[in-house]
Protein backbone atom coordinates (compact mmCIF):
# COMPACT_ATOMS: atom_id res chain seq x y z
CA UNK A 1 0.00 0.00 0.00
CA UNK A 2 1.40 3.38 -1.01
CA UNK A 3 1.69 5.81 1.86
CA UNK A 4 -0.16 9.07 1.36
CA UNK A 5 1.76 12.27 2.05
CA UNK A 6 0.55 15.81 2.45
CA UNK A 7 1.95 18.51 0.11
CA UNK A 8 4.04 19.81 3.03
CA UNK A 9 5.57 16.36 3.60
CA UNK A 10 6.37 16.05 -0.10
CA UNK A 11 8.06 19.46 -0.08
CA UNK A 12 10.32 18.36 2.76
CA UNK A 13 11.23 15.04 1.12
CA UNK A 14 11.98 16.25 -2.40
CA UNK A 15 14.90 18.26 -3.79
CA UNK A 16 17.44 20.20 -1.72
CA UNK A 17 19.86 18.64 0.72
CA UNK A 18 19.33 18.66 4.47
CA UNK A 19 21.11 21.96 5.07
CA UNK A 20 19.15 23.76 2.35
CA UNK A 21 15.90 22.44 3.80
CA UNK A 22 16.90 23.58 7.27
CA UNK A 23 17.75 27.04 5.96
CA UNK A 24 14.45 27.35 4.08
CA UNK A 25 12.48 26.34 7.19
CA UNK A 26 14.29 28.52 9.71
CA UNK A 27 15.53 31.71 8.01
CA UNK A 28 14.21 31.35 4.46
CA UNK A 29 17.39 31.98 2.48
CA UNK A 30 21.10 31.21 2.29
CA UNK A 31 22.07 34.15 4.46
CA UNK A 32 24.60 32.65 6.85
CA UNK A 33 24.53 35.71 9.10
CA UNK A 34 20.76 35.25 9.60
CA UNK A 35 21.34 31.57 10.35
CA UNK A 36 24.04 32.40 12.89
CA UNK A 37 21.74 34.83 14.69
CA UNK A 38 18.92 32.28 14.72
CA UNK A 39 21.16 29.52 16.08
CA UNK A 40 22.59 31.72 18.83
CA UNK A 41 19.07 32.71 19.86
CA UNK A 42 17.96 29.07 19.97
CA UNK A 43 21.01 27.89 21.90
CA UNK A 44 21.49 30.74 24.36
CA UNK A 45 18.38 32.88 24.72
CA UNK A 46 15.18 31.00 23.93
CA UNK A 47 15.16 28.98 27.17
CA UNK A 48 16.91 31.53 29.37
CA UNK A 49 14.76 32.14 32.44
CA UNK A 50 14.10 35.10 34.69
CA UNK A 51 14.83 38.76 34.11
CA UNK A 52 17.97 38.09 32.01
CA UNK A 53 15.91 36.01 29.61
CA UNK A 54 13.21 38.65 29.19
CA UNK A 55 15.78 41.40 28.75
CA UNK A 56 18.12 39.65 26.32
CA UNK A 57 15.28 38.35 24.15
CA UNK A 58 13.87 41.88 23.91
CA UNK A 59 17.28 43.13 22.80
CA UNK A 60 17.91 40.38 20.24
CA UNK A 61 14.49 39.93 18.61
CA UNK A 62 14.49 43.31 16.77
CA UNK A 63 17.47 41.93 14.82
CA UNK A 64 15.85 38.54 14.12
CA UNK A 65 12.25 39.48 13.29
CA UNK A 66 10.83 41.84 10.68
CA UNK A 67 9.71 44.00 13.59
CA UNK A 68 9.70 43.72 17.37
CA UNK A 69 8.10 46.79 18.90
CA UNK A 70 9.18 48.85 21.87
CA UNK A 71 8.19 47.52 25.32
CA UNK A 72 7.19 44.10 23.96
CA UNK A 73 8.34 41.02 25.89
CA UNK A 74 8.47 37.28 25.26
CA UNK A 75 8.49 34.50 27.83
CA UNK A 76 10.70 31.45 28.06
CA UNK A 77 10.87 29.12 25.02
CA UNK A 78 9.39 31.60 22.54
CA UNK A 79 10.28 30.14 19.14
CA UNK A 80 9.67 31.09 15.53
CA UNK A 81 10.37 30.22 11.91
CA UNK A 82 11.12 32.77 9.17
CA UNK A 83 11.54 35.70 11.50
CA UNK A 84 11.84 38.06 8.52
CA UNK A 85 8.11 37.42 7.89
CA UNK A 86 6.97 38.11 11.47
CA UNK A 87 6.04 41.57 12.73
CA UNK A 88 5.21 42.18 16.42
CA UNK A 89 3.96 45.60 17.48
CA UNK A 90 4.59 47.69 20.58
CA UNK A 91 3.73 46.71 24.17
CA UNK A 92 2.88 43.09 23.33
CA UNK A 93 3.15 40.26 25.85
CA UNK A 94 3.95 36.78 24.54
CA UNK A 95 3.93 34.12 27.24
CA UNK A 96 6.08 30.99 27.65
CA UNK A 97 6.22 28.25 24.99
CA UNK A 98 4.56 30.24 22.20
CA UNK A 99 5.48 29.26 18.63
CA UNK A 100 5.16 31.46 15.51
CA UNK A 101 5.39 29.25 12.42
CA UNK A 102 5.69 31.17 9.13
CA UNK A 103 6.26 28.95 6.08
CA UNK A 104 6.53 29.42 2.34
CA UNK A 105 3.89 27.38 0.49
CA UNK A 106 3.68 26.95 -3.29
CA UNK A 107 6.32 29.69 -3.57
CA UNK A 108 4.00 32.14 -1.76
CA UNK A 109 5.62 34.11 1.06
CA UNK A 110 3.84 34.10 4.46
CA UNK A 111 3.29 37.06 6.76
CA UNK A 112 2.37 37.17 10.46
CA UNK A 113 1.37 40.62 11.76
CA UNK A 114 0.78 41.13 15.48
CA UNK A 115 -0.65 44.56 16.35
CA UNK A 116 0.22 46.74 19.32
CA UNK A 117 -0.76 45.67 22.85
CA UNK A 118 -1.65 42.09 21.94
CA UNK A 119 -1.42 39.23 24.45
CA UNK A 120 -0.69 35.64 23.42
CA UNK A 121 -0.97 33.03 26.14
CA UNK A 122 1.23 30.16 27.15
CA UNK A 123 1.57 27.26 24.71
CA UNK A 124 -0.31 28.89 21.81
CA UNK A 125 0.70 28.31 18.18
CA UNK A 126 0.32 30.86 15.36
CA UNK A 127 0.83 29.38 11.88
CA UNK A 128 0.74 30.95 8.39
CA UNK A 129 1.67 28.76 5.41
CA UNK A 130 1.90 30.84 2.27
CA UNK A 131 -0.71 33.04 3.90
CA UNK A 132 -1.27 36.26 5.84
CA UNK A 133 -2.35 36.19 9.48
CA UNK A 134 -3.19 39.51 11.17
CA UNK A 135 -4.07 40.25 14.79
CA UNK A 136 -5.33 43.82 15.24
CA UNK A 137 -4.23 45.86 18.28
CA UNK A 138 -5.51 44.67 21.63
CA UNK A 139 -6.24 41.08 20.58
CA UNK A 140 -6.07 38.67 23.54
CA UNK A 141 -5.37 35.00 22.87
CA UNK A 142 -5.41 32.77 25.93
CA UNK A 143 -3.40 29.61 26.65
CA UNK A 144 -2.98 26.63 24.32
CA UNK A 145 -4.82 28.04 21.32
CA UNK A 146 -3.98 27.17 17.73
CA UNK A 147 -4.56 29.70 14.96
CA UNK A 148 -3.52 28.45 11.54
CA UNK A 149 -4.20 29.37 7.93
CA UNK A 150 -3.21 28.55 4.37
CA UNK A 151 -5.12 31.56 3.02
CA UNK A 152 -5.72 34.41 5.49
CA UNK A 153 -6.96 35.13 8.99
CA UNK A 154 -7.94 38.59 10.22
CA UNK A 155 -8.86 39.19 13.87
CA UNK A 156 -10.21 42.58 14.89
CA UNK A 157 -9.32 44.94 17.73
CA UNK A 158 -10.08 43.92 21.28
CA UNK A 159 -11.17 40.38 20.46
CA UNK A 160 -10.84 37.78 23.24
CA UNK A 161 -10.11 34.13 22.43
CA UNK A 162 -10.36 31.79 25.41
CA UNK A 163 -8.07 28.83 26.15
CA UNK A 164 -7.82 25.73 23.95
CA UNK A 165 -9.61 27.33 21.00
CA UNK A 166 -8.85 26.43 17.38
CA UNK A 167 -9.14 28.67 14.34
CA UNK A 168 -8.08 26.60 11.39
CA UNK A 169 -7.64 26.13 7.68
CA UNK A 170 -10.50 23.65 7.22
CA UNK A 171 -10.66 20.03 6.19
CA UNK A 172 -8.44 17.72 4.18
CA UNK A 173 -9.64 16.81 0.70
CA UNK A 174 -11.67 13.63 0.13
CA UNK A 175 -11.55 11.68 -3.16
CA UNK A 176 -14.55 10.51 -5.23
CA UNK A 177 -14.70 7.30 -3.23
CA UNK A 178 -15.05 9.17 0.05
CA UNK A 179 -11.51 8.36 1.18
CA UNK A 180 -9.08 10.83 2.70
CA UNK A 181 -6.86 12.37 0.00
CA UNK A 182 -3.83 13.76 1.84
CA UNK A 183 -2.07 14.60 -1.42
CA UNK A 184 -4.97 16.87 -2.31
CA UNK A 185 -4.07 19.24 0.51
CA UNK A 186 -6.58 21.30 2.46
CA UNK A 187 -9.93 22.50 1.10
CA UNK A 188 -9.57 26.27 0.80
CA UNK A 189 -12.69 28.31 1.63
CA UNK A 190 -11.05 31.72 1.72
CA UNK A 191 -9.82 32.08 5.28
CA UNK A 192 -11.41 33.46 8.47
CA UNK A 193 -12.40 37.01 9.37
CA UNK A 194 -13.29 37.93 12.95
CA UNK A 195 -14.50 41.42 13.80
CA UNK A 196 -13.85 43.78 16.72
CA UNK A 197 -14.64 43.04 20.36
CA UNK A 198 -15.63 39.44 19.72
CA UNK A 199 -15.59 36.98 22.62
CA UNK A 200 -14.81 33.37 21.70
CA UNK A 201 -15.40 30.90 24.53
CA UNK A 202 -13.03 28.15 25.63
CA UNK A 203 -12.47 25.09 23.43
CA UNK A 204 -14.29 26.64 20.48
CA UNK A 205 -13.48 25.76 16.86
CA UNK A 206 -13.82 28.28 14.02
CA UNK A 207 -13.64 26.66 10.58
CA UNK A 208 -12.27 28.06 7.34
CA UNK A 209 -14.57 30.34 5.35
CA UNK A 210 -16.32 31.81 8.40
CA UNK A 211 -16.88 35.53 9.04
CA UNK A 212 -17.79 36.65 12.57
CA UNK A 213 -19.22 40.15 12.95
CA UNK A 214 -18.26 42.80 15.51
CA UNK A 215 -19.33 42.32 19.14
CA UNK A 216 -20.45 38.71 18.64
CA UNK A 217 -20.16 36.09 21.39
CA UNK A 218 -19.28 32.45 20.72
CA UNK A 219 -20.26 30.10 23.56
CA UNK A 220 -17.75 27.66 25.03
CA UNK A 221 -17.20 24.34 23.19
CA UNK A 222 -18.84 25.68 20.02
CA UNK A 223 -18.16 24.50 16.46
CA UNK A 224 -18.62 27.49 14.14
CA UNK A 225 -18.95 26.52 10.48
CA UNK A 226 -21.25 29.31 9.24
CA UNK A 227 -21.07 33.12 9.39
CA UNK A 228 -22.06 34.82 12.66
CA UNK A 229 -23.88 38.19 12.43
CA UNK A 230 -22.55 41.20 14.33
CA UNK A 231 -23.84 41.53 17.89
CA UNK A 232 -25.25 38.02 18.04
CA UNK A 233 -24.70 35.12 20.46
CA UNK A 234 -24.18 31.60 19.14
CA UNK A 235 -23.35 28.31 20.85
CA UNK A 236 -23.40 24.57 20.29
CA UNK A 237 -21.99 21.91 17.98
CA UNK A 238 -22.66 23.05 15.35
CA UNK A 239 -23.14 26.59 16.65
CA UNK A 240 -26.66 27.99 16.40
CA UNK A 241 -28.10 31.45 17.01
CA UNK A 242 -29.24 32.04 20.59
CA UNK A 243 -30.01 35.74 20.33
Amino acid sequence: MTQQLTPQQNELRQGENFLDKYLSLTVGDNNWLSLLGFELYELLLSNLGGLPGYGLRSLSLPMLLQRFGKNSVTGKAFRFRLGSKISIGKSCVIDDNVFFDARVRNNIEPQINIGDSCFIGRGSIITARGATLTLAPGTNISSYCRIATENKIEIGEGTLIAAYSYIGPGNHAVDDGGKLDLAGGMIDKGGVKIGKNVWIGTKSTILDGVTIGDNAIIGAHSLVREDVPAGSVVAGTPAKLIK
